[in-house]
């Protein structure tokens, strides 16, 4: 597992197919996240910075604490396909930020430990999306509506140029 960033047109070529993709802010607060593989496909997770509610809130099926909120969060619900030109590998040792370096320094090493379940979890969710609204539950259609459309954007991704 690495952590990375994306490049803003492949944020916004995919925003073109989904409005639900969050914004890269134009690389000023870019995601920062880790890729993962389901079903033969990439995805990029994106990890979010510590906020008080996260040690506050529980695990579900589309968000993963790190180290109890204490690092953030994984917003699983956030996950979109990736293709490796869009992938901006972060060299956490010369970040200029040191307080920001140790944070994802700290990110990473719970993340790296964790790793396994957040496979599965994010498996499930992948699972659970991709499942037909009429076969899902109340509880787990509200969690569909608030992850990204992964069928389509395994569809935009595929049509993606670099």
């Amino acid at each position: 597992m690495r952590f990375y960033n994306l490049t803003n047109e492949y944020v916004s070529f995919l925003k073109n197919w989904d409005s639900k993709v969050p914004d890269n802010k134009n690389e000023k607060r870019p995601y920062v996240g880790t890729v993962l593989e389901l079903s033969g496909v990439k995805y990029f997770a994106p990890i979010t910075s510590p906020k008080e509610k996260h040690r506050h809130m529980k695990n579900s099926k589309d968000f993963r604490k790190i180290n109890e909120g204490k690092y953030g969060a994984i917003n699983l619900n956030n996950m979109i396909p990736v293709v490796a030109s869009a992938l901006i590998d972060i060299d956490i040792p010369n970040l200029q930020d040191k307080k920001y370096m140790r944070l994802l320094q700290d990110q990473y090493s719970y993340i790296r430990a964790d790793q396994e379940q957040i496979r599965t979890a994010a498996l499930r969710l992948h699972t659970l999306v991709f499942t037909d609204d009429q076969k899902l539950s109340t509880f787990d259609l509200r969690v569909k509506n608030r992850c990204c459309n992964l069928p389509v954007l395994e569809n935009a991704a595929l049509k993606y140029k670099s």
